[in-house]
């Protein structure tokens, strides 16, 4: 079998996590959690974390008898590498009002403007790449009407934020913690604020000190000393420019 791109490895982890999400309780539409971003209709934009991958999904949801909402199969997910290239091009497209329009984003991202029942639509599709260079189309397609594509566009910005936020809050901070309970003496024990701000106060204090002694050997001791000149001129360091017994003689 061949492999495919990083890029649909990323989508296949998120899949496998949408699966699991499915069976949790949902939400409510007076209730939509973080992150979510309701276009029209049944589609939302979504920005998660699943299984430590960051995707952004254009999905479509559904309702329940009991006025829960789910997300389905129906959609398309990629990198926010992959959306900050689509938040580009969506200034300068011309979708959906152009029948026919094709736009390719990152080599990934299959988009196409099409008119379904008289309304103008836009397809989302995402395609792989083989290691024999053939592209594959995923099965999964996600449609939006016109009213969708435009809420997307306007709320762009906000799904940038999203991204950054689940990037930096947890990411790096999954990050930070890996670090200190590598340092942390209680490497048996469930890591507390007070370890993390243990450990960081003195890795803070280490780099401080050590970045405050090379500014000093380097005010200290210059080339004109390595080289041994006699001339004060030769010197660009404190030691001998602020030495009063220095006697300059003339040659």
């Amino acid at each position: 079998m061949k492999r495919a791109s990083s890029e649909s490895a990323s989508s296949a982890t998120a899949a496998k996590k949408l699966s699991t999400f499915n069976n949790t309780g949902g939400f409510t539409a007076d209730s939509i959690p973080h992150h979510h971003y309701h276009l029209s209709e049944n589609n939302y934009a979504v920005v998660s974390d699943y299984g430590n991958v960051l995707n952004v999904h254009i999905r479509k949801f559904k309702t329940n008898e009991n006025g829960r909402i789910f997300p389905t199969k129906n959609g398309v997910s990629f990198s926010p590498y992959v959306w900050e290239s689509l938040v580009t091009e969506m200034d300068n497209s011309s979708l959906p009002s152009e029948t026919g329009k094709v736009l390719i984003v990152r080599d990934t991202l299959f988009l196409t403007s099409a008119w379904i029942e008289n309304v103008p639509c836009v397809s989302l599709q995402r395609y792989v790449t083989k290691q024999d260079f053939s592209r594959q189309f995923l099965p999964s397609v996600c449609l939006l009407t016109e009213t969708e594509w435009n809420q997307l566009q306007c709320i762009r910005k906000k799904i940038s934020e999203s991204c950054k936020s689940l990037m930096f809050n947890n990411f790096l901070k999954k990050k930070i913690l890996l670090e200190v309970s590598s340092r942390s003496p209680r490497t048996n024990l469930p890591m507390e604020l007070s370890d993390v701000e243990m450990v960081l106060s003195m890795s803070l204090t280490d780099f401080l000190a050590d970045n405050i002694k090379s500014r000093i050997e380097k005010v200290m001791v210059c080339n004109g000393c390595i080289e041994n000149q006699a001339n004060q001129l030769g010197h660009e360091c404190v030691t001998m420019k602020l030495n009063p017994d220095i006697v300059f003689t003339e040659t």
